[in-house]
C-alpha cells in the first residue's frame, strides 16, 4: 500500500467536498484515468477513447441493428490477469467466486432491466455476451476512514488523489466486455472501462469499491441497452458532465 509522510495542510476544503459528495448521495466510485487492455477481447484496433459517460475505451458496429435481438446468451463472467503480478492472481478462492458471481448477477440483471431473454442456445435473434473482470483490488478500509478523518493525512490524500486520479487506500475494478452475434460471431459491441473508489465515508468493507463499481457499470449498462432496443443502434449518445462527474474532478 502506498505510503506518504505527513504533509501540513488545510483539510477544510477537502473534507467539504467529500461532504457534498455523500449528501448529494453520489455514487461512491468514479470513472479512472485510463484503463490498459487485458487481452480478453483480442483485438483492440477498434476500440476507441469514449467520451462523455462512455467507457473509457468503447466500439459499436455502425452496421449492427440491436432491434433484431430479442434473446441474449450470458457466458460466465471470468477473471482475466493481465500479469503475473496482478491482484486477481493473489485473491483467495472465495473472493474470486464472489467476484465471479458479482459479474455474472450483474449481466443477467442488465439484460433482464433491458427485456432481453436469456437463453442457452445461439439462433438468429440471439445475442451472445462475454465480460472479464480485469482488475480488482479491495480497499484497506481502516486507512480510508483515517484518510478521511485524520486531518494531518489529509494533503498526503490529497497528493496522492491528483497524481493517480484514484484515493488513498480504496479499492478500484476494470473490465472487458463484448456482445457479438451468437450464430456468426460478428463482434457488434465491445468496451473496456475502470472505476475506482473514492474517499467516502460510506464504504465499510474491503470489497465496497468493487461493488459499487459494478453497480455503476449495471445501471449505464441497462441504459444503453434500452436505448438500442429503441434506435437500433449500439452506439450510445454521449452526454456532457453530470453533477457526479463534475464533483469528482474535485473529490479524491
Amino acid at each position: 500500500m502506498p505510503s506518504f509522510r505527513d504533509v501540513p495542510g488545510r483539510p477544510s476544503a477537502l473534507l467539504a467536498a467529500v461532504a457534498v459528495a455523500v449528501l448529494c448521495g453520489c455514487s461512491a466510485t468514479k470513472q479512472a484515468r485510463e484503463v490498459q487492455p487485458s487481452g480478453f477481447l483480442g483485438s483492440y484496433s477498434s476500440l476507441r477513447k469514449g467520451n462523455g459517460n462512455e467507457p473509457l475505451l468503447v466500439y459499436a458496429n455502425p452496421a449492427a441493428d440491436c432491434r433484431k435481438y430479442s434473446k441474449v446468451m450470458v457466458d460466465p463472467v471470468t477473471l482475466w490477469a493481465k500479469t503475473g503480478d496482478s491482484w486477481l492472481q493473489k485473491l483467495e478462492p472465495k473472493d474470486r467466486d464472489m467476484l465471479r458471481k458479482l459479474g455474472t448477477d450483474t449481466l443477467l440483471e442488465v439484460m433482464n432491466k433491458a427485456r432481453f431473454e436469456v437463453v442457452t442456445q445461439p439462433g438468429p435473434d440471439v445475442m451472445r455476451v462475454r465480460m472479464a473482470l480485469t482488475e480488482a483490488d479491495k480497499a484497506n478500509v481502516l486507512l480510508k476512514e483515517g484518510t478521511v478523518l485524520a486531518p494531518y493525512v489529509t494533503a498526503p490524500a490529497a497528493l496522492y488523489s491528483e497524481s493517480t486520479g484514484q484515493a488513498l487506500f480504496s479499492g478500484d475494478a476494470a473490465f472487458e466486455l463484448e456482445i457479438l452475434d451468437s450464430l456468426t460471431g460478428q463482434r457488434l459491441y465491445a468496451a473496456a472501462d475502470k472505476r475506482v473508489g473514492k474517499l467516502d465515508v460510506r464504504d465499510f468493507h474491503e470489497w465496497d469499491d468493487v461493488k459499487e463499481a459494478f453497480k455503476s457499470w449495471g445501471e449505464r449498462g441497462a441504459q444503453r441497452l434500452v436505448q438500442c432496443r429503441t434506435t437500433g443502434s449500439f452506439a450510445s449518445s454521449p452526454k456532457e458532465q453530470s453533477l457526479e462527474e463534475k464533483i469528482d474532478n474535485n473529490v479524491p
